[in-house]
């Protein structure tokens, strides 16, 4: 049995996004090990290995995460959709009253007895994005579109936002804005969109000029500022602008083929190297060219979800896979965007690429359920190929 056979046997579904996986997983154990070299010298005395071994560790478990994932029947996700939805609220909740701060943000939920932190709000994510699948699927209407499956998912995609915009401003506007293409993607009538956008955007307005006397809002300076700091280029140097014109400062110099691997000058000043401004380090180490090869890694992404969506025979798979797809793909752009400077500092990571245990892990579960898609599709095509064979 040849190797080709082999992976074919264990690793089903699109074999072009496997590759795109196993391609950002190996960019990430490169960056994460050429970013972490100051960290390594001031908490490991000096092991540089250290943090590479430990993001190869989680690496190896998300790929694990995928495998298991791909294996199911994408309908245990419709099934569960609406009970890991009330899950994910219910540690919002907890999370909001007792979360650890990080970055003077309660974001993070530790699991008593284990002492293992995560973000209930990658949970979310994935859960939402099921909900919204099977509901706008459950109501499609040839005449009315998906009007039925408004209420229900603008409902609970403001629960999930209100709760988690107090504290991540940005994390909020993602799922509001991927929650907004499913709906219009799933033919939800224009009117009922363009009136939630402006009712929103009357409602953010509001929040925020009347911030200063609501304590829960207790991060909208911080919103107001990077907003300010962002359109004020030459405006007063703080920890943003500094982290901003540090990420900068790389891309700039990183040119067409970059310093080469593990001589970048700015990981050692740039606070979060590894994680939110990794994008940056990677131009500056393998310049433009790069930049190019991990960008087009997730256009191919979000290209190859496009084939899964229109090999899909039923509505469900099709909102799941497109749904997910965007979430890592808009989610990577943001990312990058804020390492070039397109746009203001946020805080969200490049999917399976930045370090950081619960990111990698949530992420993987997406590209599992995605790959759960293409596997049954492709299972699905054979069967009826065989169907037909023996018709004839």
């Amino acid at each position: 049995m040849g190797l080709k056979s082999t992976l074919q046997r264990y690793f089903k579904g699109d074999p072009i996004l496997w590759g795109v996986i196993a391609v950002l997983a190996a960019v990430s154990l490169l960056a994460v090990y050429s970013s972490t070299g100051s960290l390594a010298y001031k908490y490991q005395g000096g092991n540089t290995y250290y943090y590479m071994l430990k993001h190869f560790v989680f690496l190896l478990v998300g790929i694990t995460v995928i495998w298991a994932i791909h294996q199911m029947d994408y309908r245990m996700f419709a099934k569960y959709a609406t009970l890991a939805l009330w899950v994910s609220i219910g540690l919002l909740l907890i999370t909001l009253v007792t979360g650890m701060s990080l970055n003077q943000a309660s974001r993070w939920l530790t699991v008593p007895g284990i002492g293992i932190s995560f973000q209930p709000s990658e949970l979310a994510k994935l859960a939402l994005i099921m909900y919204i699948a099977r509901t706008l699927a459950r109501n499609q209407d040839d005449k009315h579109g998906a009007k039925e499956a408004f209420k229900p998912i603008v409902t609970y995609v403001g629960i999930v936002c209100l709760l988690i915009f107090t504290e991540d401003f940005s994390t909020a506007f993602l799922i509001g804005f991927i929650a907004f293409l499913l709906m219009f993607i799933g033919r939800v009538p224009f009117k009922y969109l363009l009136g939630t956008v402006g009712a929103v955007a009357l409602l953010v307005t509001v929040l925020f000029l009347a911030s200063p006397y609501l304590p829960f809002l207790h991060r909208a300076e911080t919103w107001k500022a990077r907003i300010e700091r962002f359109m004020d280029d030459e405006g007063q140097e703080s920890e943003g602008s500094y982290q901003s014109r540090q990420a900068q400062m790389a891309v700039a110099t990183g040119g067409l083929l970059g310093k080469g691997p593990g001589n970048s000058k700015q990981r050692n000043f740039l606070p979060h190297p590894y994680s939110d401004f990794i994008f940056a380090i990677i131009v500056e180490e393998w310049g433009a060219m790069g930049a190019f090869f991990v960008i087009m890694c997730y256009v191919v992404f979000l290209f190859r979800a496009g084939v899964i969506v229109r090999g899909s025979t039923r509505t469900f798979p099709a909102f799941l896979a497109i749904g997910l797809s965007y979430l890592l793909v808009f989610q990577g752009f943001f990312n990058m965007g804020v390492a070039v400077g397109l746009f203001p500092v946020t805080g969200q990571p490049l999917p399976l690429v930045s370090m950081g245990g619960t990111s990698i892990i949530f992420t993987c579960v997406a590209m599992g359920a995605i790959l759960s898609v293409s596997r049954n599709n492709m299972e699905e095509a054979q069967r009826l190929k065989e169907d037909a064979q023996e018709t004839v």
